[in-house]
């Protein structure tokens, strides 16, 4: 009788188990999150108004916002005396005239660089600016979405200075805080719940544009679950995103199973007119692309009765 009871319990034991795997990497349940689905296929400026402005500056981003984009999709990053700064790369060496890291660097050291000579095409006096800068300028005329880039498992502090800016400003609904990293985003939320967070993936570890344009010591790795759908499905069961910021070449099975399950997605960043079209044919949340403006001419033109 006791080895039966045993054996009934080890199979309940390995049934509870295989449930457990099954639910946690592989069922896509409906999306509850915070962000309604909007009227139509929203279209962000990649990095401020992508081909057409100084990367990751706030004249671009503001450019953006006067043509009519939704909202723009920058980066963040932590100064050496902890404020934080609108930037993408990691070191300032490709889009100034300065060298280093940004993380080397105080703040008043960032803001003097010039982002409009490297770019070219009559801007000057393009200076980086500040995470702060960019809400208190960008709201009220679209969404701010920025990356925060904390590529280890270390806190580093940058959410908590994000979300007090944002509370600052009362702008929980109009800036959303996006990541690479999961766990910035699970301490997003267990700071202030009402933050808007979006779980950015793809499923390389870095893209030909990308590699173009990174120093290789700039270079920080994607980790392999990060990069495995079953992985990820666990991972937003855990942090619960409300949003996901998409790579347009992940899977196309994984996209359509997100988008059957009602998960508000963007998709980046596609920039030819074919890409385009294919993209906003599946109706995501939003289309991130460098050709924002051809991107929101075909999505008008495909919404137009």
């Amino acid at each position: 009788m006791a080895r039966r009871t045993r054996r009934i319990v080890a199979a309940l034991a390995l049934a509870a188990i295989v449930c457990g795997a099954w639910y946690l990497f592989f069922y896509e349940p409906l999306y509850g999150g915070l962000v309604a689905r909007p009227a139509r296929t929203l279209v962000f400026a990649h990095r401020g108004f992508g081909n057409y402005a100084p990367d990751n500056s706030l004249s671009g981003a503001l450019m953006a916002m006067q043509s009519g984009m939704d909202g723009v999709d920058m980066d963040g990053q932590m100064s050496s005396d902890g404020a934080l700064v609108i930037f993408h790369d990691l070191s300032v060496d490709r889009l100034t005239t300065g060298t280093g890291r940004v993380t080397s660097k105080t703040l008043q050291e960032l803001l003097s660089l010039d982002l409009g000579p490297k770019y070219g095409h009559g801007f000057r006096d393009t200076f980086v600016a500040t995470f702060e800068d960019f809400v208190r300028n960008i709201k009220g005329k679209g969404i701010l979405m920025v990356e925060l880039k904390v590529p280890g498992l270390e806190n580093t502090g940058i959410e908590e200075k994000a979300v007090a800016i944002i509370r600052e400003y009362r702008a929980q609904d109009s800036v959303y805080l996006s990541s690479f990293n999961p766990l910035v985003l699970y301490r997003l939320k267990k700071i202030d719940p009402a933050i808007r967070t979006v779980y950015i993936f793809i499923d390389t570890d870095w893209n030909p544009q990308l590699l173009a344009e990174i120093k290789p010591e700039d270079l920080v790795h994607l980790p392999w679950v990060l990069r495995q759908e079953p992985f990820r499905r666990a991972i937003r069961k855990l942090i619960r995103p409300d949003l996901l910021s998409v790579n347009y070449q992940v899977a196309e099975r994984t996209i359509d199973t997100l988008l059957k399950a009602g998960h508000p997605i963007f998709l980046w960043t596609p920039e030819s007119e074919e890409d385009l079209r294919r993209t906003l044919a599946k109706k995501p949340y939003g289309v991130i692309s460098d050709e924002p403006q051809l991107a929101k001419k075909l999505r008008d033109g495909m919404s137009a009765p």
